[in-house]
């Protein structure tokens, strides 16, 4: 029976009255057609006197839900649902009526969640403000060694494409800034210690944020003549050095 039904339940843990009622009707564990509505009048209506006999405070809607299910009560015992022409604050005139909101609510209340859950899943994509490479395209050779920034593109995307295959199958996603500025240094640690390293070694990393980042603080360092950029033949690796 559904007025054996636990009510250690609070309030603040609902979104409305319609969120109370959907959740004593799944504590029934049938479907909502199966469901004798005037249990759950009464069980809704036993758990908001107990919580005014506690003096605990209702919600104003959860008082205005009561007393239209006490309308709808009193006409479903008359056997009067579908002769009085007088509306409740909730428009609901019959059972039918407060199954048909109960359904409604939680499909509103599905598609909510599904939204949330998209929005959790959007927070894990990272946007990046487009850079201009213009300034960089201008000067077609680098250093004076041949290399141009498409050369450098193409090994970029090769460098991409096999960091992509490497990764882990599952990996957790963080938010971290990445700045062409913080690259720039790691670059130069690097090359403080090395000296001369191969251009694909200066990337780690398969994140898209990251890759950016790492190729424009390349260019950046390439452009103020920090380190020298050089390919001995067409389709050998590219090696970077500091310039001392």
């Amino acid at each position: 029976m559904v007025n054996d039904m636990n009510l250690e339940l609070h309030l603040e843990n609902f979104d409305g009255p319609l969120d109370l009622l959907l959740h004593l009707v799944k504590e029934t564990k049938l479907d909502i057609y199966e469901i004798n509505m005037s249990e759950i009048i009464e069980t809704y209506l036993n758990y908001i006197d107990s919580l005014q006999e506690l003096n605990i405070d209702v919600g104003s809607e959860f008082l205005v839900m009561a007393s239209s299910l006490i309308h709808l009560k009193s006409k479903m015992l008359l056997g009067k649902e579908k002769e009085d022409n007088e509306e409740s604050e909730f428009n609901i005139e019959s059972e039918e009526d407060l199954k048909n909101k109960i359904l409604e609510y939680e499909k509103y209340k599905n598609i909510t969640k599904e939204l949330q859950e998209l929005e959790l899943k959007r927070k894990e994509v990272f946007t990046k403000i487009p850079e201009n490479l213009k300034e960089y395209q201008e000067k077609k050779e680098l250093i004076n060694e041949g290399l141009t920034v498409d050369d450098l593109l193409k090994a970029l995307l090769k460098i991409e494409s096999r960091l992509k295959y490497l990764q882990p199958l599952e990996t957790k996603i963080t938010k971290k800034e990445i700045s062409v500025k913080n690259q720039i240094e790691k670059i130069r640690n690097v090359l403080k210690t090395k000296k001369k390293c191969l251009f694909e070694e200066l990337f780690t990393y398969a994140s898209k944020d990251y890759i950016i980042a790492t190729f424009l603080a390349i260019l950046e360092m390439s452009k103020q003549k920090e380190i020298k950029l050089e390919q001995n033949n067409i389709f050998e690796p590219i090696t970077v050095e500091m310039i001392q």
